[in-house]
Order: structure tokens, then C-alpha cells, then sequence
């Protein structure tokens, strides 16, 4: 991704000031770059809500004018912004960051970052009756490490409105709500990964218990299941979760089916296949006495390596068998 222009504009919710730079950075200073290029890195890393904006919406026109009019843009943006967190009772201060990207297939989006204050302390020089003094003040304006992950941002393609939100609650009128999506853009989005894992694990938690299944198993199971659709075919495939946990179970099929569809829940994962690849190939299990196991879901599936026994007296036992060797990790 590449940056065309950007700006910086200042949120000041201490002393309800907006305070707009007119003026763009210059990006063929060294530093700015380098740090423009570590924000890009951050960004691709994030996990994030999609949507479509709606042509109604009244930031729209500002965006659409990114192109032809930058810095009046960014500053007609950036009053949307402070008009709707000046009323919020815990939203902080925050710089808020503007480029115009260009990608490799020439999509053009607006990214919008709201970098939140982080207090720190740090040296301040002062002379009383003509002594320096070196002094340790809290500096309230400091921005974030740039190895931070980006709480709060959204991404809007120039050509579609297709809108990429990753957002906090903040305390509106009493009561906690989406900055971003519920305030700002108005957006209805789809859900996130983790959100989507969530309804998936809440679904077959809600009808194994119903059905009277163990959950350690009936959610291994769906691990398992997530991991291999993931794996595979790039999506959560929830029939194929339905299919390995409940197996021949008609009935509980089909709740779990009908608690998903009563979701925003949709099989496709946008971005970062790579990630829940990794984190969904090991079985993770903590046991009543403190044993903690990480099993490779290869071996997991091996019943001549790893086997859960159910004994008469309600307890269960893991046998792991055939090692070869043991290492200690020490």
C-alpha cells in the first residue's frame, strides 16, 4: 500500500478544542516515513468489522471528496468526530491520523486513525532564580508504541464505501457504546473473526449441554472441525463443526444450526487465514489437578497416541502413548 498524502489533526477533549493542521506532513522526511511504513505494517495485522457505508450518511460527502480537496476533507472528518465524542463521558483526547493509500490494483481508501493518548513521564528542563533544574513531568500527550496493535481505526474504499472498522466502546448517555460503527458511520457490520469463533462456541456449548455431551469433548471436537474447514477451504464451515460434534444427532443439528442463523454469523474469513491456522492446530486442555496440555491436532486425532478414558468412577484419565523421547522445555 502506498501513501499518497496524509495529515494529522488534533482532538483536544480536555479543553473541547479541534485543533486542524492545514497543512499535510511531509513524507519525504525520514522519520515520518518510517513511521507512516510501521502504521501500514500495524494495519495489516488488525482484525477488523466490514461494512458498507450508506450513501445517506453524512461523513459520506466528506469522503468522496478526499481526492479533490484533502485537507478540507480530513478537517470536515475530523469535526464529525469531535461533534460525537465531545458528548461521550469517558471517550480520551487522541490524534487522529489521515492518508489517502493507493494499493497495488490502484483501490484507493481513506484511512482514518485515532491514536488515544498514553501518559508518560519524561525530563523537563527549568531554571528557578537562575539554577537549571532537571525536573520529571507526565507528559499527557504522548502517542502509543509503534509496536502497539491499533485500537481504533476504519478504512474506507474511495471507489465503493466498503469499510473497514476496528473500534472500542465508550460510555454514551450512560451506557457503553461502539464509537465507530454505532455513532460515527451508522454501520451495521459483519462480525469479526473472533466474534464469528465466539457464536460458534457459544452455539455448541449451548446445545452439547442440552444433549447432555461433555463439553471438553463436544469442544475439542469443534476445534478441531474449525481448524481442518480453516485449513482446507478458508472459511468456518458451520455444517462441517455440525457434522463432527454432533455426528448422527439430527435434532441437536439443527438447533445449533438455528442459534447461528439467528446470528450475523458468515462463514468467510477475510484476512488473516494464516493466524487461526496456527492458533486452532493445537488441542489446549487444563486439568482439574493444574496439568496443562498442548496436543498437535494430528496427534490429537491419533488414537494410538492420545487417548481420554472415562472411568467408573465419573473421573477421566489421558493416557499419552508410544513417546519416543521427552525433552525437557527448561
Amino acid at each position: 500500500m502506498e501513501i499518497n498524502k496524509a495529515i494529522l489533526h488534533i482532538i483536544d477533549k480536555d479543553s473541547g478544542q479541534l485543533i486542524c493542521s492545514q497543512a499535510e506532513l511531509d513524507l519525504r522526511e525520514f522519520h515520518v516515513s518510517q513511521y507512516m511504513e510501521t502504521i501500514l505494517k500495524r494495519l495489516d495485522k488488525g482484525e477488523y468489522k466490514h461494512g458498507i457505508l450508506s450513501e445517506d450518511n453524512e461523513i459520506v460527502p466528506f469522503i468522496k471528496e478526499v481526492q479533490t480537496d484533502f485537507i478540507k476533507a480530513t478537517q470536515d472528518i475530523a469535526q464529525s468526530m469531535f461533534d460525537v465524542l465531545a458528548i461521550s463521558e469517558d471517550a480520551p483526547s487522541g490524534d487522529v491520523l489521515f492518508l489517502d493509500t493507493q494499493d497495488s490494483e490502484d483501490n484507493h481508501s481513506l484511512v482514518v486513525i485515532k491514536f488515544n493518548y498514553k501518559p508518560q513521564f519524561t525530563h523537563h528542563v527549568t531554571y528557578v532564580d537562575d539554577v537549571m533544574q532537571n525536573n520529571i513531568i507526565l507528559n499527557r500527550t504522548v502517542f502509543p508504541s509503534v509496536t502497539q496493535k491499533i485500537d481504533e481505526c476504519f478504512i474506507v474504499n474511495l471507489n465503493d464505501l466498503a469499510t473497514r472498522v476496528i473500534e472500542k466502546r465508550y460510555m454514551f448517555e450512560g451506557e457503553k457504546r461502539f464509537y465507530f460503527t454505532e455513532r460515527l458511520l451508522q454501520l451495521d457490520p459483519l462480525p469479526t473473526v473472533s466474534e464469528k469463533l465466539k457464536i460458534v462456541k457459544k452455539a455448541v456449548k449451548q446445545v452439547a449441554k442440552r444433549y447432555n455431551e461433555e463439553e471438553y469433548v463436544s469442544m475439542s471436537q469443534a476445534q478441531q472441525a474449525i481448524f481442518e474447514s480453516i485449513e482446507s477451504d478458508g472459511i468456518i464451515d458451520t455444517q462441517k463443526v455440525a457434522d463432527v460434534v454432533f455426528k448422527d444427532n439430527i435434532s441437536a443439528k439443527e438447533e445449533y444450526q438455528e442459534i447461528i442463523e439467528k446470528t450475523k454469523f458468515t462463514e468467510d474469513i477475510p484476512e488473516n487465514i494464516v493466524k487461526y491456522e496456527k492458533k486452532y492446530s493445537k488441542q489446549k486442555f487444563k486439568l482439574a489437578n493444574g496439568i496443562e496440555l498442548s496436543i498437535p491436532s494430528d496427534v490429537f486425532n491419533d488414537p494410538n497416541m492420545v487417548e481420554f478414558i472415562n472411568n467408573p468412577d465419573g473421573t477421566v484419565s489421558v493416557m499419552i502413548k508410544n513417546i519416543e523421547e521427552i525433552i525437557s522445555k527448561f
